[in-house]
């Protein structure tokens, strides 16, 4: 498989060509600085049920790497966090504690998978 390169112009160093990971969504925007350049993966929302008003985020997952950043250069996740909240009863509990659990081990599970093969370079 060859890699794919993108080009993007920066107010600061012009036209900076660059390799685009795999998991890159493909969004890079002109004009910022070299530093600020970054790479993001597509959103993972996670979601559990609620009695009043079905399914609610419980939080976005974005995969993020700034290849140019004077400090950190590595693969990381952000992690977006709501602020509602919600009166249950025991049953609704325990429904949402299986969707967490149905989380942790399915869509969260592989991010974290994702995440820790960035991190070990392959």
């Amino acid at each position: 498989m060859t890699a794919r390169t993108v080009t993007v112009h920066t107010a600061d160093h012009g036209d900076v060509h660059m390799i685009e990971p795999f998991w890159c969504a493909g969004e890079h925007p002109a004009e910022g600085y070299r530093e600020d350049v970054e790479h993001r993966s597509e959103d993972v929302v996670l979601t559990v049920p609620t009695p009043c008003c079905g399914e609610q985020k419980l939080t976005t997952l974005t995969l993020v790497q700034r290849p140019f950043s004077r400090t950190d250069t590595t693969a990381k996740a952000t992690v977006e966090f709501a602020e509602d909240y919600h009166d249950v009863t025991s049953a609704q509990l325990a429904e949402f504690t299986d969707a967490l659990v149905a989380l942790a081990v399915g869509p969260l599970h592989q991010f974290i998978e994702r995440l820790q093969l960035l991190e070990s370079g392959q």
